[in-house]
């Protein structure tokens, strides 16, 4: 306990970050990997992204924003010398992320049982839209597939009308906190005990645990849920969305009976108060009499008169307006990487503040190969090996 206490007060004395000294070799480059990546990196982890050849501008690239505080390398796993940098990396790293499709890690023989052999603690992270067994394993998609088998484009739209199409990549940006979440907890373990361990995860698991409330419900009731039948789709008044006078929208999230009878009576609806889940029929009563007060007013007006009176009512922004709000701001959650010199740019702060460990942008987005020498310096290879390397290496 008392070696706690003094590693407690080290870190307060230090302002160190909370994974410096963890090494993560990141093979993942589309999908949740950078997202993981980014995450880890605010927070001390060294991540070494390594990433193909060009195709002539052709691939799939991800925004360089996502790539801060990372160093990247490149190589052609096609070719042995390739194959064996990154050996000498692994022997070298804490965790392997991968995003190959399931069977491609092993022909190349960076599949955890060929890991193991060169280091045999090492964490291996496989990211993939299925996961590693199942009948859809080899099936091939994208963030829309995904949302769409996990049901949850069948619960976003109108209640008569065509399912949307989800306004970001849901699976993508849940899922890389997922793998960053499983990471710190195999790297948790192995501090226990040592041992290394893999880790098959796959985006539609994480689309299912954020489900797990309409799964249970249907299986509680036999009934599936349907886009605007239930609550979190717009069933009731109190959980909704108004437009207003100005064309701009509102959010209501009412739930508790103390918010929706502020908000009721706050707009002279004391008789909408009880019940506050009546029938079908009078509940789109009631939305549309709530529709015909909100275009009485812009959405500021209703902002001003009512997010600040326990109403559970925001206004939906834009993305400038997210940018701009003095909210996200003030915490940092959104900055401006000032430190960043030419990169510098608004963008996206940490995910969560800590005490005794906060995250920071430290370093712009690499180029791509950016690093390729340095690291190859790290790994004991002389000038004239590096040029030679880099050369075949790093060719298609």
């Amino acid at each position: 306990m008392n070696r706690r206490i003094e590693r407690a007060d080290e870190l307060s004395q230090q302002a160190t970050l909370a994974l410096e000294g963890i090494k993560i070799l990141d093979l993942a480059r589309l999908g949740p990997g950078p997202h993981s990546s980014q995450i880890l990196a605010d927070f001390g982890a060294d991540i070494i992204k390594l990433e193909p050849p060009s195709k002539g501008g052709n691939e799939l690239t991800m925004p360089r924003v996502i790539r801060r505080n990372t160093r990247s390398i490149v190589l052609n796993l096609k070719r042995e010398e390739g194959r064996e940098i990154v050996r000498k990396l692994v022997s070298q790293v804490d965790v392997v992320v991968e995003g190959f499709r399931p069977g491609v890690a092993k022909r190349l023989g960076m599949d955890y049982e060929s890991l193991c052999e060169i280091k045999p603690d090492i964490i291996c992270v496989s990211l993939t839209g299925f996961g590693q067994k199942g009948p859809y394993s080899q099936v091939v998609g994208h963030d829309l597939n995904y949302q769409s088998l996990a049901g949850i484009v069948h619960l976003t739209g109108p209640k008569d009308g065509s399912p949307y199409i989800p306004g970001n990549a849901i699976a993508d940006d849940a899922g890389g906190i997922a793998a960053a979440l499983a990471i710190t907890m195999a790297l948790l373990t192995k501090e226990r005990t040592g041992v290394g361990q893999y880790v098959d995860m796959a985006m539609t698991d994480t689309l299912l645990t954020m489900m797990l409330l309409n799964i249970d419900e249907c299986v509680e009731t036999g009934v599936s849920p349907t886009r605007g039948e239930t609550m979190l789709t717009g069933a009731f008044p109190f959980y909704n969305i108004y437009e207003c006078k100005d064309g701009k929208y509102l959010s209501v999230g009412a739930i508790e009976p103390w918010f929706w009878e502020n908000l009721c009576k706050l707009l002279g609806r004391e008789d909408f108060i009880e019940p506050q889940r009546p029938e079908p029929e009078v509940c789109q009563e009631r939305i549309a009499a709530f529709r015909e007060i909100f275009l009485t007013k812009t959405r500021d007006q209703w902002v001003d008169e009512l997010m600040l009176e326990d109403t559970c009512v925001t206004p939906i922004y834009s993305l400038d307006e997210v940018a701009a709000d003095p909210h996200f701001r003030e915490r940092g959650s959104i900055v401006d990487a000032e430190n960043l010199g030419p990169d510098a740019k608004t963008q996206v702060g940490m995910i969560f503040q800590m005490s005794k460990t906060p995250g920071s942008i430290r370093r712009a987005a690499p180029d791509t190969g950016e690093d390729t020498h340095t690291i190859l310096r790290e790994l004991g290879y002389d000038e004239g090996e590096i040029v030679a390397l880099a050369e075949k290496a790093g060719s298609q």
